[in-house]
């Protein structure tokens, strides 16, 4: 598709945006389907556990010492990113939590960690997070709701407000359930757009790119969760725009051929 107004009535440049962006949304619900399909009977395995990353450190320092040296900075960066989640757990300041309990009655509370990382839950019970992760925080919150109240049911669902940015109908900070894949956040941004090219995606972290194009492709299309690809609140996914060469890049690229011919005349002439 070129970048160009087109003529009046034309709808062929519109037409053809329109069906790509049906196909693409299309290709993220069935990545979406098949990982639903494929973990339904592990729920747990939505968040990831502290062993896993665990593994994940140990294979990221192997590759930082051993592997192709274009890699090894960023395999260290990854491994000590996830030292540090082991180190003080996933739950910042300012993130939310929604909390159900059900006893006499469904009782359902969003909660906030509050400075020095615990959540107040209602009756004035307080749960430390400081050293948990997501996929421990069921289990803690239970612990010490059980010590007060006799629940029959206790669901615990942790809540990341990450950045879908990039080629999506309506970019902007999202604060979604930590157990959702990628593909469900991309469709919660609007879907991509009819230039967007999800092989292009990435992760960027405090201005800084996190996770790679080949990394983010590949999460995408495995129906990897936030949580399992490591994203923490404030990340950002940028999903990828097609490289296109329309009209407007065609004239840039003429006049600065023109100019360096004239340039190069010019050059000759002394």
């Amino acid at each position: 598709m070129r970048h160009s107004k087109g003529l009046p009535g034309d709808t062929s440049v519109s037409f053809r945006s329109a069906s790509r962006r049906r196909a693409l949304t299309a290709l993220l619900i069935s990545f979406a389907a098949i990982s639903v399909e494929s973990r339904a009977q592990s729920a747990s395995g939505l968040l990831v556990s502290r062993a896993e990353l665990t593994a994940a450190a140990t294979q990221a320092e192997v590759a930082a010492s051993t592997g192709e040296p274009n890699q090894r900075l960023q395999s260290a960066m990854l491994a000590a990113a996830i030292r540090q989640r082991l180190r003080e757990g996933d739950l910042q300041v300012g993130d939310r939590v929604v909390v159900t309990i059900v006893s006499d009655a469904v009782h359902r509370d969003t909660v906030v960690v509050r400075s020095g990382r615990s959540l107040e839950l209602p009756g004035m019970i307080m749960v430390p997070v400081a050293g948990v992760l997501r996929s421990e925080l069921q289990e803690r919150v239970s612990t010490e709701v059980l010590k007060y109240v006799k629940a029959q049911q206790i669901e615990v669902t942790p809540l990341m407000r990450v950045g879908v940015l990039g080629a999506v109908a309506r970019p902007g900070f999202f604060a979604f359930a930590s157990d959702i894949p990628l593909t469900d956040a991309i469709m919660g941004a609007g879907g991509p757009t009819g230039i967007a090219d999800l092989k292009r995606s990435i992760v960027r972290r405090r201005s800084q790119q996190y996770r790679s194009a080949a990394e983010t492709s590949r999460a995408i299309a495995s129906g990897l969760t936030l949580d399992q690809f490591g994203l923490s609140a404030g990340d950002e996914l940028i999903v990828g725009n097609r490289r296109e060469f329309g009209a407007s890049t065609l004239i840039a690229m003429t006049g600065a051929l023109a100019s360096v011919l004239a340039l190069a005349v010019a050059l000759n002439r002394h």
